[in-house]
């Protein structure tokens, strides 16, 4: 397993500098250029070329790549160009614990809802029960998140005033726990909504083929109780196929979080990457493209590390 690992590891380098090097075209390509966004219209030529060459925009683009990878391999991924003398490290990491903290909230969400419920509906299929638990799937799956959370906020927050309507804690209170949560219950939930829908499909529809499998006859043929034979005999191998989807939706959670913390003024990551592509700040897009990369490449080995786990046929 350890070798495996590794070798994952060392695979994985090729695939970030590929993910980089797309990502630093595709960037370059958009239209507009920083100092039409940062720096006065009226500036003077002479000014707006200092600017430049201050931070080396005149220069070709792959002596620029090359720049970056040299600077990032020694772990500086340069500064903002919008939030001047501020490192892009410093700007990620002060805002790397929010984004963490309604990413984790949001995955136990997701599996506390979604395994249960697909569950219950293989258990009884073609039941009223599990056509409704498979319409409420697809409306999930067909639910926008930025419709979902405009529409929690008009209704829980504007109307019933249940919930705050943005943020992670009140404006100039001292920390409550309370407080946090209060703030993270409606964005976790909406991060959460559409891997929900995504996860109970396929907890259904495993599920549903492991109780039509032999040992589970034999096990109720010995006189276990239902529950005994789903949750001690089926549970481990329908659960199987969905821990390798938990690489899938890291990504799903990444890209999400770009919408949900918008939409709920939640102080990000997914904030800072839109407000940096706006203001074509183009080092801290750098800096979340490749923290992303990491994190998605690094959920798809913990899949496969737990899919050798709870499955001692897989060897590596």
């Amino acid at each position: 397993m350890t070798t495996y690992i590794i070798r994952r590891l060392v695979m994985a380098i090729p695939l970030l500098l590929g993910i980089t090097i797309i990502s630093f075209a595709i960037i370059q390509m958009a239209p507009g250029d920083p100092t039409s966004l940062l720096m006065d219209p009226n500036i003077s030529p002479a000014d707006r070329a200092k600017f430049m060459e201050k931070y080396g925009l005149n220069d070709p683009l792959y002596i620029q790549y090359f720049k970056w990878v040299g600077n990032m391999l020694q772990g500086d991924f340069g500064t903002s160009l919008l939030k001047k003398g501020t490192s892009v490290t410093e700007l990620i990491m002060n805002r790397l614990p929010n984004t963490l903290l309604l990413m984790l909230v949001s995955t136990i969400l997701a599996f506390l809802i979604s395994i249960p419920f697909g569950i219950y509906s293989a258990t009884r299929p073609y039941s009223k029960t599990d056509y409704s638990v498979s319409v409420i799937s697809f409306l999930g799956l067909a639910t926008p998140n930025f419709w979902l959370g405009l529409m929690l906020i008009m209704f829980f927050s504007v109307k019933l005033g249940w919930f705050p309507t943005g943020g992670v804690s009140t404006l100039g209170a001292p920390f409550n726990l309370w407080d946090r949560i209060h703030h993270l219950i409606l964005p976790a939930f909406v991060l959460a909504s559409a891997d929900m829908a995504t996860l109970t499909r396929h907890t259904r529809s495993s599920m549903l083929d492991v109780t039509k499998q032999d040992y589970m006859r034999t096990a109720r043929a010995k006189g276990f109780k239902e529950r005994t034979v789903i949750y001690k005999h089926g549970l481990r191998n329908g659960l199987t196929p969905i821990i390798t989807i938990f690489g899938i939706l890291l990504p799903t959670f990444i890209g999400g979080s770009v919408i949900v913390e918008t939409v709920f003024s939640w102080p990000g990551i997914g904030r800072l990457f839109i407000e940096s592509a706006f203001s074509r700040d183009y080092p801290v897009i750098m800096g979340l493209t490749v923290l992303s990369s990491v994190f998605v490449v690094l959920g798809n080995i913990i899949a496969d590390i737990l899919y050798a786990i709870t499955d001692p046929r897989v060897e590596y």
